[in-house]
């Protein structure tokens, strides 16, 4: 598969965003930038899901739930985070 069969006809962008789902409550994480393709966000995935890890110092692994990349972070603080890609219409919206 290359570049363009990857990419979503509707060129949706796609977000990567952490939330916690257990323990203390912290503010949600948005990756930095957009991306072009699920495919394409599960890298960011990766990157956030591991980030979380190392700074929270938790155990992490990412496996795919309906082709998609899903992270999960067990920290040290009693924290579980989940890591997911988003399309631009399923972000939630805070506040």
């Amino acid at each position: 598969m290359n570049a363009t069969e990857d990419r979503d006809p509707a060129e949706t962008a796609y977000f990567v965003a952490a939330e916690v789902v257990h323990g203390p409550p912290a503010d949600p994480v948005l990756a930095k930038t957009p991306f072009c393709s699920v495919g394409c966000a599960g890298v960011g995935v990766y990157q956030l899901t591991h980030s979380i890890s190392a700074s929270e110092e938790g155990a992490a692994f990412v496996l795919r739930h309906h082709d998609r990349p899903v992270g999960c972070v067990a920290t040290s603080a009693g924290r579980m985070w989940l890591v997911r890609t988003l399309a631009f219409h399923e972000l939630p919206t805070y506040g």
